[in-house]
């Protein structure tokens, strides 16, 4: 799922400041749900907030430009249509969008091996590492960045 670009300059509508909110009081609903069903089991809503926390800071680092970037938020492919251009076709069509505009494309990967290369074969750049440091257990995200091409 890819979140088009926003101005820099441009503030929050009310609408996404309250769909933010939403977000965060959803994600509280359907942990207590899990822990309730399972016992302590499902997402761990602390690194969910260490994992933000850091994402906020690797934006503000990243995120230069006043454009806006397209954000892969997320991207799963079935291991059975792995290697077959799926996930290329599912790039394309946003980064093909985001030649056209001018607008840079970023993403954060959850693994080195082999996502990064995967990545770099189509234009991304690894600009920044993220660690996400739950009291000594740390999981290393990958802050990547594709510049538009340009369309002559």
């Amino acid at each position: 799922m890819w979140i088009p670009p926003r101005a820099t300059d441009k503030p929050l509508t009310w609408g996404e400041w309250f769909w933010n909110g939403f977000e965060d009081w959803r994600l509280w609903g359907n942990q207590v749900v899990m822990n309730l069903q399972h016992g302590r089991g499902g997402l761990n809503v602390k690194r969910y907030y260490i994992w933000k926390a850091r994402q906020a800071e690797a934006h503000k680092e990243v995120w230069t430009d006043p454009k806006g970037y397209y954000f892969l938020n997320i991207i799963c492919v079935l291991p059975e249509a792995q290697g077959k251009g799926v996930g290329r076709a599912l790039f394309n069509e946003v980064t093909k969008k985001a030649d056209a505009e001018g607008i840079k494309c970023y993403l954060e990967s959850s693994r080195d091996e082999p996502n990064t290369k995967i990545y770099e074969a189509m234009g991304f750049k690894l600009v920044r590492g993220m660690d996400c440091d739950d009291d000594g257990e740390v999981c290393k995200l990958y802050c990547m960045v594709r510049e538009p091409k340009v369309i002559a």
